[in-house]
């Protein structure tokens, strides 16, 4: 996860040669790049109207203790 593995990603994914790739996630690390599947909604606070900082924050931890645990994913069994 050094930042000269994972910077070529992030230049790529912000030039025009990425056009059309938006809404996925990727793990880079060392000379792996890897798309990650299966993300999908959780926990969801909309009221309507923008938040401070502070809000969001505290909206974020409330959600966070209500979803579910995330998975591993470096060296997963």
């Amino acid at each position: 996860m050094a930042p000269g593995n994972v910077s070529p990603l992030v230049v790529w994914l912000g030039s025009a040669a990425s056009d059309g790739v938006t809404g996925r996630v990727f793990e880079a690390e060392a000379g792996r790049i890897t798309v990650m599947e299966g993300w999908r909604p959780g926990p969801t606070d909309d009221r309507g109207a923008r938040r401070s900082p502070a809000e969001a924050g505290e909206t974020v931890r409330r959600l966070l203790a209500e979803a579910r645990a995330p998975e591993r994913v470096y060296g997963a069994s």
